[in-house]
């Protein structure tokens, strides 16, 4: 078992004092009078343990430390803080920073030997996972030890800075999809690649999202989207939004086999990163290793901003048909009737409610009544313009408000509304089908001549509502 152990410290008094003891219980002790030569006889002697102060001239421990941890011919050797700083910070930077274990100079002399003899052990549990084979003893000079510190410390600025952009980024968005593409938009400014995409599941739905950073061919652009749904794992009839963002009409042929494929670490759902280099033969490994280290931070972006819009949708959107709540579509309403007023445009709105909705309950259960309102607020969203509004009115009813449409407009949007439910036929839980049909209520601003008010103007609607009911159902009103 290596038993050599580094002592890394400016003062000659404290490394003989530390050399004493570890000697006396048996260990090889090295010396060093500073971060650089410690770099030196670290990378060259290949010691079981590394024991370091913080404060040297030349290069002090911290240096010292972020070296030893992110050169692969270091990386594997414990590091223990000892040093006269006791404040939390010093600790906590430390440890953060990758040091094994931190002592102050005030520790009782038995502590040190029972942590290195900790550490001992955990560098030959290392070694022998790594192999029987030893490191590869490297011997380089003081200039060559600060070049490789400068160019950790650089990696580590750049890391950090895509970092905090991405949670700036995620910070700023409105939704998910908004946080996906501020994130891709990100990496894509730091790695050379042809596409970045990303890919979610959650229970009842999927989300992908592609950052297209040439002008890909729409064949393999449709390839990706397909291959990136199938790596979600997700039923066939399980909903799945796809969003581009880039020149999706371009003639660049991509070999989508060369894509580089890492796993989102999310909370309650499945996630994978997709990210195509431009370079034929792949990423340089440091890129390469600045993706895999970022996309702990992509998910932690992508979990909050889920976890926001999740939020979002419990306050204003209805949890069984997904479209807005009473308190919202009649807000939404009073919103575009004030703007309505202020610039004389016309609005309308149209009030429906599913026929016989209590029978399909009382015939089939509660299950099968969810189903019919489930598909029926999808068909009504499906037929109404993207400009227009809708929501769960309450029970099976629903309100649409249809911004700069007149009465007679208006009736027509009805019409649509009332042939697509009618033609419809929702798939129950027990295996039957139900048809669907729905009477509607329709009134505009223009029924109501001066001051109108959104209670008014649904009150009207309402009326008009049963009269339809009152006429047969499945027809409109006026």
């Amino acid at each position: 078992m290596n038993r050599r152990v580094l002592v890394v410290d400016d003062s000659e008094v404290t490394r003989a004092i530390l050399a004493r003891t570890l000697r006396t219980s048996g260990y090889e002790v090295l010396e060093a009078g500073d971060g650089a030569e410690g770099a030196m006889a670290a990378l060259r002697e290949q010691p079981a343990v590394v024991v370091t102060d913080l404060e040297m001239p030349t290069m002090d421990g911290f240096p010292l430390l972020r070296l030893l941890k992110a050169d692969p011919a270091s990386s594997h050797i414990p590091v223990l803080i000892l040093t006269s700083h006791s404040e939390a910070a010093s600790r906590y930077w430390s440890l953060r920073t990758g040091a094994d274990a931190y002592l102050t100079k005030d520790h009782d002399p038995q502590e040190l030997v029972a942590t290195v003899a900790r550490l001992v052990k955990k560098s030959a549990a290392v070694q022998r996972k790594l192999g029987a084979a030893p490191q590869e003893r490297h011997a380089i000079g003081p200039v060559e030890v600060l070049a490789r510190v400068a160019r950790h410390l650089d990696a580590s600025l750049l890391q950090a800075t895509v970092v905090n952009t991405l949670l700036e980024r995620g910070m700023e968005a409105s939704d998910f999809h908004a946080a996906a593409e501020g994130a891709l938009e990100t990496l894509g400014q730091v790695v050379d690649a042809q596409f970045l995409a990303l890919a979610v599941a959650e229970l009842g739905s999927g989300l992908v999202q592609i950052q297209l950073q040439d002008p890909i061919r729409v064949t393999d652009v449709e390839m990706l989207a397909d291959l990136l749904v199938g790596a979600l794992s997700l039923p066939p009839e399980v909903p799945v939004e796809i969003r581009y963002a880039g020149e999706r009409r371009g003639d660049v042929a991509v070999e989508l086999d060369r894509a580089l494929w890492l796993p989102l670490s999310l909370r309650e759902a499945e996630g994978v990163l997709a990210v195509m280099p431009r370079d034929p033969h792949g990423f340089e490994p440091a890129t390469e290793g600045l993706v895999e280290s970022l996309t702990r931070h992509l998910a932690l972006v992508l979990d909050n901003a889920r976890l926001s819009q999740r939020l979002h949708e419990l306050s204003t959107i209805d949890g069984l048909t997904r479209q807005l709540n009473h308190r919202v579509i009649y807000d939404r309403l009073s919103e575009e009737l004030e703007r309505a007023r202020r610039y004389r445009y016309p609005l309308s709105v149209v009030l429906c409610d599913l026929d016989h909705f209590k029978e399909v309950n009382d015939t089939f259960g509660h299950l099968a009544g969810d189903a019919v309102l489930r598909e029926g607020a999808a068909v009504l969203r499906r037929c109404l313009r993207s400009t227009d509004i809708l929501g769960r009115y309450g029970g099976e009813e629903f309100l649409a408000v249809l911004p700069q449409v007149d009465l007679e407009s208006a009736r027509q949007a009805a019409e649509r509304l009332r042939l697509g439910l009618e033609g419809t036929r929702v798939r129950l839980p027990t295996g039957s089908e139900v048809r669907i049909t729905a009477s509607f209520g329709v009134a505009s601003r223009d029924d109501l001549p001066g001051l109108l008010t959104t209670d008014l103007l649904v009150s009207l609607a309402d009326r008009r509502l049963y009269e339809a009911k009152a006429g047969g159902r499945n027809c409109i009103r006026p």
